[in-house]
């Protein structure tokens, strides 16, 4: 080939990708502020006496007391221990919601500069305080590396933000890198990331010169209690910012392209990955992509969870990666597999809530690999391709069984709703154009799936095939564009057959001012699917949202997703 044609077919591959998915995730979506440790002279004079003094005040003059240490004009570590100490005494009394709250913040930013100090590492010794951090280990007994102050995350994308203080301690991310064995293997390769609290736990003045002050990053995997005195206060949890660093490093979005066009080179990436800690007692949302496409499109309805207290308590969020070249029932056989030894290993017994109450959210392909986890095919998908039951195909046993649990599938009893997002239930003409043509001719197929089909061509003829699929099944057989072709037989019949549980729609618009809705306009599209397609009469409820096929990111889509899983009863 020459190189003109070479950049040509590049050139056209780009511009598939760009018209045919438009659902790629790329980029960095948080920055850090660069701000440097508390800088902070060593006070004049021993503050013994202030110490002396602040045992000394009444109950009702703390408040009072506590306020006025701010004036000092010699600011130093000792001094914000003094504060420190004096806010202590103000959170054991008996406070009002407003003083409480108040008490809190005057806490918080007192510790902020030692647990900025500590974190980073700083000597404080010359200004008269030592400062020892101890962390807990994570669920596993591993300890972090690394430790990201989350006051300073800020996060370009403006429906995300860094959670509010509401409780006392600084939080901080705790980072370690994924050892890949173990419980490591359900969990993104990136690394592990973990919402950690700090807090003062011990302060040793045997050394009256230089006094240490022992700070506990405490690992929560849910909301806790602090006690001062009689009183009992919240510490701040933010497993929302351990979510954005664990998106920060990710690198997901650069295996897209590379999954659609040759799957082989990510095949080992294929999983279901935990993004926290596994719990039997939480629901998973299992979360799984479309083409050309990886689990960073969900950053948004992720961070929705994490950043909510009920959502974050109630749910466990999952993502499923897979290469998006094979056809969507191949993939759908495999993730099946994936999610069941999941729930064996969290639930031996598969009687625990997470093995029973499970949420998909699938957009466009991985809307069609999600109905298969609530439908049951019986023999419709086989029979629509082969002449024969799968008892007389002349294939060997593996080759067999590899084929029936791609066309024979039954509903999983531990899904109990899915989401459709932008979803070609009954295909997507693109993929019939002259663009889903080529990008269907450069698509490479995984060995795995060459292997079963290699096999089942040396033991069959086209004739075994009924004529509707001889066309997709060539070579090694369909890909995913061919696949979401309206004339493929397996995507018409799958759309016939019933759903199991109950399911949602999230439309996408793209002409709101145009289009509003599919009873004013039956044009209504998203770029790639249209709406008659992406319909499901059987939905229990339905949104249209403005959307170029990317309504994963919409507000309105997000605040549906949001109140369907508030709404969602337990089993």
């Amino acid at each position: 080939m020459s190189q003109l044609s070479a950049r040509m077919w590049r050139g056209l591959a780009w511009v598939t990708l760009l018209v045919l998915c438009q659902a790629c995730s790329s980029g960095k979506y948080i920055y850090w502020e660069n701000t440097a440790p508390a800088h902070s002279e060593a006070v004049n004079g021993f503050l013994a006496y202030q110490y002396i003094g602040l045992n000394q005040v009444a109950d009702e003059a703390v408040a009072d007391y506590c306020l006025q240490l701010t004036a000092q004009r010699s600011p130093g570590y000792q001094l914000f221990l003094l504060q420190l100490s004096c806010a202590e005494r103000w959170l054991a009394l008996p406070l009002t919601g407003e003083q409480r709250q108040q008490a809190i913040g005057y806490y918080n930013r007192a510790l902020m500069p030692l647990v900025r100090a500590a974190i980073s590492g700083q000597d404080t010794r010359p200004l008269n305080l030592q400062l020892k951090l101890q962390v807990d280990s994570d669920e596993s007994g591993l300890a972090f590396e690394q430790f990201f102050l989350t006051a300073d995350l800020q996060v370009y994308d403006p429906f995300m933000s860094r959670q509010q203080d509401n409780g006392l301690g600084i939080t901080v991310v705790g980072q370690r890198e994924n050892t890949g064995a173990e419980q490591d293997r359900y969990f993104p390769p990136e690394g592990i990331f973990r919402p950690l609290t700090v807090m003062p736990v011990k302060l040793d003045f045997s050394n009256p010169v230089l006094p240490v002050l022992t700070l506990r990053g405490v690992y929560m995997q849910q909301p806790q209690q602090w006690p001062f005195g009689q009183q009992q206060y919240a510490l701040n949890y933010d497993p929302a910012s351990a979510y954005l660093c664990l998106v920060e490093a990710a690198v997901a979005d650069q295996l897209e392209t590379t999954g659609l066009f040759n799957a082989d080179k990510v095949e080992d990436k294929l999983g279901i990955y935990a993004i926290e800690p596994l719990s039997k007692d939480k629901i998973p949302l299992l979360m799984i992509h479309g083409l050309n496409s990886s689990p960073l499109i969900w950053r948004r309805l992720s961070w929705a969870i994490f950043s909510n207290p009920q959502l974050s308590a109630r749910y466990q969020v999952w993502h499923a990666f897979y290469p998006s070249g094979p056809p969507p029932f191949f993939n759908a056989m495999r993730l099946r597999k994936l999610t069941d030894a999941l729930l064996q290993h969290i639930s031996p017994d598969l009687q625990a809530v997470a093995a029973n109450n499970m949420v998909i959210v699938g957009h466009s392909m991985g809307g069609i690999i999600s109905k298969t986890y609530v439908q049951n095919s019986g023999n419709a998908l086989w029979d629509t391709t082969f002449y024969r039951p799968p008892a007389e195909l002349p294939v060997d046993d593996d080759t067999r069984h590899t084929l029936e649990d791609i066309f024979i599938f039954t509903a999983k009893p531990y899904v109990k709703a899915v989401v459709f997002i932008d979803t070609p239930h009954r295909g997507a003409a693109t993929a019939d154009g002259w663009i889903g043509r080529l990008a269907s001719a450069m698509i490479t197929l995984p060995q795995t799936m060459k292997n079963v089909f290699n096999q089942m061509w040396l033991a069959l003829t086209k004739e075994d095939i009924k004529p509707a699929m001889r066309g997709f099944m060539r070579g090694f057989g369909p890909n995913s564009v061919d696949v979401l072709s309206p004339k493929h037989p397996l995507v018409q019949q799958l759309s016939q057959l019933p759903l199991q549980v109950p399911v949602y729609s999230v439309i996408g618009n793209n002409d709101p001012l145009r289009c509003r809705s599919a009873s004013s306009c039956k044009t209504l599209h998203d770029s790639v699917v249209p709406y008659h397609s992406a319909h499901l009469q059987a939905a229990q409820a339905e949104v249209v949202v403005p959307s170029q096929h990317n309504s994963y990111q919409s507000p309105e889509a997000i605040a549906f997703i949001t109140a369907i899983l508030r709404q969602a009863p337990q089993h």
